[in-house]
């Protein structure tokens, strides 16, 4: 996302709170038409290659794949099923999943096949309320009994916590970042768990590979390791690509592109984690874009 879109979704009305679902969206053929949301590669992830590995994610690849949507994904089909295998694996000690960066709902569709089979709430945060409308209409034509269980927080990662996550004592959630890849705001939204680490289980981060042109700042990793240390300890998720795959060149839209040999994400059980920063005398207000009213 684009410093601009944040700054205008900052200053709509609705920042900080939970948006409710548009009805319209439910007869639009095509609801990123209305959404105004352009599709530039649309790259949709290929999941045969786990095809009889695990029947809940057969079962909700075949409802994603059900679905006649336009849309495009931002990860592999192996981060895809890495997030959802960290869900199933840990899900006893879960009560929630929040997507944090929805886009058009790639990784938000898998965490919505995780909501009924493995009784947990899902959460969709993100800057741009239209991508949570849209994401949250293609999770309602995919998996309509699990929409009592789905919220939208229009926002960044620092407000949801401040707004929602520091009042829910019981919380354990897995918190799925694919949101601003810069490294400035990546360690802004790392920093904010910490303000509610006693209500996080885990974190997936998507995109530690990418890189890209430097005045979007995509070090991902390196934010990762400012904030937990060179030696944190993380399971590497997510697709891993040889020298000479196409992705590795820079594409022809931002001219990101993706490390060859580095995981697609990582995957960190705040157990035990330590934290290089922020330092214990600082407060969650220092990493909040702005201060408005509560959320309803």
């Amino acid at each position: 996302m684009t410093d601009y879109v944040a700054t205008v979704a900052m200053h709509q009305s609705t920042w900080g709170t939970f948006l409710d679902p548009d009805p319209a969206l439910a007869e639009a053929r095509a609801p990123h038409e209305v959404l105004n949301i352009p599709i530039q590669g649309g790259h949709h992830a290929n999941f045969g290659v786990f095809a009889g590995k695990n029947a809940v994610f057969d079962r909700t690849i075949a409802r994603i794949e059900g679905v006649d949507l336009a849309y495009e994904d931002q990860c592999s089909a192996y981060h895809y099923f890495d997030l959802f295998t960290r869900v199933e694996r840990c899900h006893g000690d879960l009560s929630r999943l929040v997507d944090v960066g929805v886009f058009m709902g790639g990784s938000a569709a898998v965490l919505a096949g995780c909501v009924e089979p493995m009784g947990l709430e899902l959460d969709l945060v993100d800057v741009n309320d239209a991508y949570l409308r849209f994401t949250h209409e293609r999770l309602r034509r995919a998996f309509p009994r699990a929409m009592a269980r789905v919220r939208m927080f229009h926002g960044d990662l620092a407000t949801y916590v401040e707004r929602v996550l520091t009042g829910e004592a019981q919380t354990r959630a897995l918190v799925h970042h694919d949101g601003a890849h810069r490294f400035d705001q990546v360690v802004k939204d790392l920093s904010s768990l910490y303000f509610a680490r006693d209500r996080v289980h885990s974190l997936a981060i998507q995109a530690t590979h990418l890189r890209g042109d430097i005045r979007y700042l995509n070090f991902v990793d390196a934010a990762v390791h400012a904030m937990f240390g060179v030696g944190v300890k993380y399971e590497p998720i997510g697709a891993n690509f040889p020298p000479d795959a196409p992705v590795t060149f820079p594409n022809e839209w931002n001219g990101n592109y993706f490390l060859a040999g580095q995981p697609e994400g990582m995957y960190i059980p705040f157990d035990g984690l330590e934290w290089k920063y922020p330092h214990p005398t600082m407060e969650l207000e220092a990493f909040l874009p702005v201060k408005t009213g509560p959320a309803g």
